[in-house]
């Protein structure tokens, strides 16, 4: 996506103060644009990278990280793009002994038998099988973790959110009662599938006041503009950018629904569940 693209979601998470940083991550998220990363360190910047590179489909923002993370960046796009050509990132890294292009090819073709032991493969073959679960979509591959553990639990939760479907999210955790994971989990594959914006602030205000059954509603008059302008920007309330009160927001509101349109078209463009096209 253009740099005009990101642009006023750059200027949106600037005015979020100690909230910058998850903004910036749900920008990367929702253009599909590594700019959003440029001001973020650490673990922070990786994990936005890898946003970016998923969101668009593209292996360019994995490659300016270490080995490791390369590696896994990579993967996870090979999964969302079931396309071989993802795999090409890695054909000279030689990260635990090189092989990852292998590994690549197997997660692309959703082919779990291509990953290494779990029992002797370390970390690595556990992004390969939870990797390979998410490109087809299919939960059941995660049992390989084992029953009812928190790495097969995790694998779960990744596979319903990338399926855009809410209502996998109990069973999870089933028989347990309802709980903070399963709660974060309807809530992420419900922003998955759109039925929730993004959180382009304070994801504590977000939980509380927009991704609830009544959004906006008792919102603190210093938030309720942009509890409004989250809906408005992407089309998940009654009102549009003229609902928000301050002039400079209500430009920028206009501003960011125009950027974020290939958002709207990748989360639901689709229906829940549909398995990527393999494009080898």
């Amino acid at each position: 996506m253009e740099e005009k693209a990101v642009a006023p979601f750059l200027h949106w998470c600037e005015m979020q103060a100690a909230a910058k940083a998850s903004c910036l991550l749900s920008a990367a998220r929702v253009t599909g644009n590594a700019g959003a990363c440029t001001q973020l360190k650490g673990s922070e910047r990786t994990s936005c990278l890898l946003a970016a590179a998923i969101a668009s489909g593209q292996t360019l923002p994995c490659r300016t990280l270490p080995d490791r993370e390369m590696v896994q960046c990579t993967l996870a796009v090979a999964a969302e793009t079931r396309r071989d050509s993802a795999c090409e990132a890695l054909a000279n890294v030689r990260w635990q002994g090189g092989g990852s292009k292998a590994l690549c090819l197997s997660v692309a073709r959703g082919e779990v038998a291509g990953c290494p032991s779990l029992a002797t493969g370390g970390e690595l073959a556990s992004w390969c099988v939870r990797d390979v679960a998410l490109a087809k979509r299919d939960a059941s591959v995660c049992t390989k973790f084992g029953d009812a553990t928190e790495e097969a639990q995790r694998c779960a939760v990744a596979v319903a959110v990338a399926r855009r479907a809410p209502q996998d999210c109990a069973p999870i955790f089933s028989p347990a009662p309802p709980g903070a994971a399963q709660h974060r989990c309807e809530v992420d594959a419900a922003v998955a599938a759109g039925q929730f914006p993004p959180c382009l602030g304070d994801p504590a205000l977000c939980e509380r006041y927009l991704w609830v059954p009544r959004p906006c509603e008792g919102a603190p008059a210093a938030w309720a503009d942009a509890c409004l302008l989250h809906q408005a920007v992407f089309s998940t309330g009654p009102f549009g950018c003229g609902a928000v009160a301050d002039k400079k927001r209500r430009a920028l509101c206009a501003q960011l629904r125009d950027a974020e349109e290939g958002y709207l078209v990748r989360t639901r463009g689709a229906d829940a569940g549909t398995v990527p096209a393999s494009s080898r």
